[in-house]
């Protein structure tokens, strides 16, 4: 009898705690460009492989790190024109067939079973990119992949989040459709959740959950994808309209004449800065300088 008296009461505390949730403040999610604005991100994958070979597991480690510069050439009417370049590849691959250690900033570094690495360096595209996040006339170089049939449109485009056009409180979320580029294996027609994290002049945070399509893919030697999943969080910076940093672990599954589990890892964030030279010896004007001995003959 205890529970019964008490249950009118936690029930008629509830609903005021459910009133005020829809009372929260609401936040209207848009991109503030700023022209000449630069960032300098690394985009990390990391993947571990293992496919079931009768007795014993072949295992397969590959860690991918494109380092790009984007710039925010112009903004017109909440529009902004953005560039994307390539500076350097870094990437490792293990298996049983072969190792790589690969730096395109290195002369004669070779990608090995990962050829097509050195084709991405230097490539610049370009993109329009609208207050929401929506992007338009992508101009991609022609005839240039990746390993494995890389798109680099494709892979630009996975970065890209587009906003509610409603207003959103903190807790809400919003889904959008969009083709998921996956390599060889074609496109996925995923579903991508977004959860509104928290959100300041500066920086949108949200966490997001894909739901990839498996019968879109197309597995290799007659193999099917059973499952496919991927979630992680954005920090958006609102002056780029890209992330500040982005964390997206995916994992899958496939079966068939072999039984194959993937997980990949991608993060993005601002690259490390190169390291000058070090100055070696004193400055010009210091009593080492004034005291030093004058060469033979000097005046």
């Amino acid at each position: 009898m205890f529970n019964l008296r008490i249950l009118p009461l936690v029930l008629a505390l509830a609903v005021p705690a459910a009133a005020q949730d829809d009372n929260k403040p609401k936040h209207d999610l848009k991109f503030t460009f700023k022209p000449g604005a630069v960032a300098n991100q690394v985009m990390t994958q990391d993947m571990t492989m293992t496919m079931s070979m009768g007795p014993q597991d072949m295992v397969t480690t590959i860690s991918m790190s494109v380092f790009q510069t984007f710039t925010i050439k112009s903004v017109k009417d909440n529009k902004a024109t953005i560039e994307q370049e390539i500076t350097r590849v870094k990437a490792a691959m293990d298996n049983p067939m072969q190792k790589v250690d690969y730096d395109s900033d290195e002369e004669g570094s070779d990608p090995g079973m990962l050829e097509g690495l050195d084709n991405i360096v230097d490539q610049k595209m370009e993109l329009k990119l609208s207050e929401r996040g929506e992007a338009s006339d992508i101009q991609a170089p022609e005839d240039v992949t990746g390993p494995g049939g890389l798109d680099m449109e494709g892979a630009l485009s996975q970065i890209i989040v587009s906003l509610p056009k409603e207003p959103v409180a903190i807790g809400d979320t919003w889904t959008v459709s969009q083709k998921m580029p996956m390599g060889q294996m074609g496109e996925s027609e995923t579903d991508i959740t977004y959860k509104l994290v928290s959100v300041d002049e500066s920086v949108i945070v949200l966490e997001t959950t894909l739901d990839l399509n498996a019968e879109d893919m197309e597995a290799p030697n007659g193999m099917q994808v059973a499952s496919a999943k991927a979630s992680g969080s954005y920090t958006l910076d609102r002056s780029t309209g890209l992330p500040k940093t982005y964390d997206i672990t995916m994992t899958m599954t496939m079966d068939g004449p072999m039984e194959m589990a993937m997980e990949v890892k991608t993060t993005m964030k601002p690259a490390p800065k190169s390291e000058k030279a070090p100055v070696t010896g004193p400055k010009k004007g210091t009593p080492a300088e004034k005291d030093a001995p004058k060469k033979e003959g000097g005046e």
